[in-house]
């Protein structure tokens, strides 16, 4: 691979990466990303640039919090397992979610696939809420 190859424009940077300039800057600023290599002008973005950002993105796919990526990616934080993450919904994808009326004004959703409890723990689960809310009213 030839230097120039190396030498990526913010641009090209955002079109590999799918994160838009303005992101990239604002990544730069919080100090997730490594600032452009050079001086002005002559400033451009490497490899390590374009790793460093699809390492974000896969971190907040999983909805990990930015300041834990920023320790993720220091080494001070270790990297959540990928298994206890919760699933990244993409863009098409069909799921079916379970709706349950508990109460005039209060509805439970959940994804029984995602959340694996049984019919009898569901019931509970809903009972538990119907009742907290039940008491959290002011009495008449």
């Amino acid at each position: 691979m030839s230097s120039h190859e190396n030498k990526l424009t913010i641009d090209e940077v955002s079109g590999l990466t799918a994160v838009s300039p303005r992101t990239i800057r604002f990544y730069i600023q919080k100090g997730l990303v490594d600032r452009p290599v050079g001086q002005r002008k002559a400033a451009h973005y490497t490899r390590e640039h374009v790793r460093q950002l699809l390492e974000i993105e896969k971190w907040k796919a999983a909805g990990v919090s930015l300041e834990a990526i920023r320790g993720i990616m220091t080494g001070e934080l270790a990297a959540p397992d990928a298994a206890a993450l919760p699933r990244a919904q993409r863009p098409g994808e069909i799921r079916l979610w379970s709706r349950i009326w508990l109460a005039p004004g209060l509805e439970l959703h959940l994804d029984p696939s995602e959340l694996k409890l049984d019919t009898d723990q569901l019931r509970h689960l809903a009972g538990q809420i119907t009742a907290l809310v039940s008491s959290m009213k002011p009495k008449e």
